[in-house]
């Protein structure tokens, strides 16, 4: 009885309507990235488009408010709805009877997924671990709520520390519960690889390097594969626009770790009809980084004008206006457009935990003054990654550890582009800081610096009005 629930009610389910049904969180924070530009509203039809989210485009502390965006439940309500679920489970689980194996199998899976939903919600309103701001000993995380009981009184947030503790807790119990009594239960649902992966970016973002790795390699002593991007036809762009293949094909599943269909709350499109732009689009820096010098349009209709980064073709859809210019559209469906039925996927892969664990090699080199042997170690996972995504590789042979790490950084951008919300939290915790300009006119610019207190989104309005004991984070944008 408890497996259904944890089926249809713990895991987000895109089909259903209510609880963890309808829009989920996969994807959501790519707005607040230096992927996304905006291009104004090009016709009428876009001014909803346009203002849907073009105060969460600027950070604005009302982004959540009736004046601003509006609620978005995927970021606050969603992920409580999924906790819920889960602690109904933790509750209830010892009183049902049946195979004791399966019974703890569930509790670990419930316990990491209960994680997982805590992990989004404290990179979605608590400062980052490192904050400059203040310690995570005193900044607000979000409530914790463990267990299903209604109570009475209202609940206060968490610091950012008890939050991570309890993340902590949660999933390496969960990790091992499902390590002892192994269930095959299929890439859909929760593992003790992917739980480990999940550890492995927990603690790059507790700037743990040492866990940080250890995690990584577990992982990829279940699973090491990786999909070779050569090995696959290139989308002919003359006559289908449209890539091939994806990395989160289940019929192929040599990277996937854990997987999940999602609901599409967003629109990053380049042309919408003829030669009108859409608000939102692929950011000029990110298309630039995977050309290579050349331009979307050179790529497709000049025979001396190639990329060699094969995630050009494959992890983006590509469009074609009128007057023949080529533009990349954000993967809205990731690296998921072969067919009915992959659907629209999200996950965690093995290529993230190659980078997980490279980034951490890389910073103990740093801390370690340049030590070769780390550097060597990034090295070796860096250029198996890239032997994946390049045509013709020529291995890296960079030996200072700074100009390494950018070149991971910027590997990370590239490889887990609009997926799981990476690149938000990548930017929070590496203090990346840059502009958006957006205008709905000619002539009406707005430009916004994003600051560090930033980072911390503003509870939505809904969420406030329901609990008198919530704090909002306006204290940090100003």
């Amino acid at each position: 009885d408890l497996e259904q629930i944890v089926q249809g009610s713990c895991y987000f389910n895109p089909n259903a309507t209510g609880g963890t049904g309808g829009v989920n969180f996969y994807h959501i924070t790519d707005i607040f990235t230096d992927n996304i530009q905006c291009n104004g509203v090009g016709t009428s039809s876009d001014q909803y488009v346009y203002e849907n989210m073009d105060a969460m485009f600027t950070w604005d502390i009302n982004m959540f408010r009736t004046d601003g965006d509006g609620d978005k439940p995927q970021f606050y309500n969603k992920p409580y709805v999924g906790i819920g679920a889960c602690n109904v489970i933790l509750d209830y689980l010892d009183q049902m009877e049946g195979d004791r194996d399966l019974r703890e199998y569930l509790r670990g899976e419930v316990l990491a997924l209960r994680a997982w939903y805590y992990f989004h919600l404290v990179n979605f309103f608590g400062l980052p671990y490192n904050s400059t701001i203040g310690s995570p000993e005193e900044n607000p995380g979000v409530p914790l709520q463990l267990t299903s009981s209604v109570v009475e009184a209202p609940a206060s947030r968490n610091t950012v520390k008890e939050v991570y503790d309890q993340i902590l807790g949660d999933l390496t119990r969960g990790f091992q519960l499902m390590s002892e009594h192994y269930f095959d239960k299929g890439i859909y649902r929760l593992s003790p690889k992917s739980a480990a992966a999940m550890l492995s970016r927990v603690y790059l973002c507790l700037e743990d390097w040492d866990k940080a790795i250890a995690y990584a390699d577990t992982v990829l002593s279940y699973q090491s594969g990786l999909l070779d991007l050569n090995t696959e036809e290139l989308p002919d762009l003359a006559t289908s626009l449209d890539a091939p293949v994806t990395v989160y094909n289940p019929s192929e599943p040599t990277e996937i770790l854990w997987v999940r269909e999602y609901s599409p709350t967003t629109i990053y499109t380049k042309p919408n009809s003829g030669d009108a732009v859409t608000p939102w689009s692929v950011s000029d820096e990110l298309s630039a980084s995977l050309f290579e010098g050349y331009t979307a349009t050179q790529v497709a209709t000049s025979p001396g004008a190639t990329t060699t980064d094969l995630r050009a073709y494959f992890y983006f859809q590509w469009t074609r206006m009128n007057n023949g210019t080529y533009y990349l559209v954000f993967p809205d469906k990731p690296m998921n457009r072969a067919g009915a039925e992959n659907g629209r996927t999200h996950g965690i892969r093995t290529a993230e935990v190659y980078l997980n664990r490279a980034e951490a090699y890389i910073r103990k080199a740093i801390e370690g003054g340049n030590d070769a042997s780390f550097v060597q170690k990034a090295l070796d996972d860096l250029n198996l990654l890239r032997s994946h995504r390049y045509m013709n590789y020529t291995p890296l042979d960079v030996q200072d550890a700074s100009q390494l790490l950018d070149i991971c950084l910027t590997e990370r951008r590239k490889e887990l582009v609009g997926e799981m919300n990476n690149r938000w939290f990548d930017i929070r915790r590496c203090g990346i800081t840059y502009s958006h300009t957006k205008f709905a006119h000619v002539g009406e610019e707005v430009t916004v610096d994003l600051k560090p207190g930033m980072y911390a989104l503003p509870i939505p309005q809904a969420a406030m009005d329901r609990n008198s004991e919530l704090i909002q984070n306006v204290i940090y944008y100003y």
